[in-house]
């Protein structure tokens, strides 16, 4: 799966001359988080409410609110924007998305393309992408079975679907779930049988639960 199918393509975004009172009116209409900064549609930053925080006088003290308000229609978002922000281009992996996201403690990556941006991807994105994997039209099946790490396991647990004509239609495994087993969830097309089921045990698999999905 690819950044380019589960990325918000209608970004809004500002110039490094926009004030923080601009840029602090935008965040609340549109209720978002980020506001990649760009100049002749090339980014050049990214900033968020928090960045526009850290420069303003306390609110809670009434001799600062004139400061304040000269502050936020004078100062540029250029002057408290994130320069040269972490991104990814509309081909890398959605995987490698949410790896950055992880790594760097963000929620959300401009989408870059030769240096112009195309998209953002935030993690509200990547949920949807893993719903829509989880997620099947008509009626399905969540197998949660257990396995141990070589790779054989893995091949006779697959091999076990096939032999009764099951269509696998997502797969996803949870390496760290213990040092001795793999969590393994496969969906497939319709409903188990009692032979599959018997056939995975036969083969090593213990069926942990088995979920019908709509």
């Amino acid at each position: 799966m690819y950044v380019e199918l589960w990325m918000k393509r209608d970004v809004v975004s500002i110039s490094p001359e926009t004030s923080l009172a601009e840029a602090r009116e935008l965040f609340g209409k549109h209720r978002i988080r980020r506001l990649p900064v760009v100049r002749e549609d090339v980014l050049v930053g990214i900033v968020s409410p928090g960045d526009i925080e850290k420069v303003m006088p306390s609110s809670l003290d009434s001799d600062n609110s004139q400061e304040g308000e000269y502050l936020s229609t004078t100062t540029p978002i250029g002057a408290v924007m994130t320069s040269s922000p972490i991104t990814v281009s509309p081909d890398d992996a959605l995987l490698e998305a949410v790896e950055k996201m992880r790594r760097n403690k963000i929620d959300g990556l401009p989408v870059v393309e030769s240096g112009r941006l195309v998209g953002i991807i935030s993690i509200t994105n990547v949920l949807d992408a893993f719903l829509d994997i989880m997620t099947t039209e008509g009626a399905g099946t969540r197998l949660d079975l257990k396995i141990d790490h070589r790779p054989e396991s893995f091949f006779k647990m697959i091999k076990a679907f096939q032999r009764h004509n099951k269509e696998i239609l997502a797969i996803i495994q949870h390496h760290d779930f213990s040092r001795e087993q793999q969590l393994v969830s496969i969906e497939i097309r319709g409903r188990e049988s009692e032979e599959l089921l018997n056939q995975l045990w036969d083969n090593g698999v213990t069926v942990e639960r088995v979920t019908p999905t709509f």
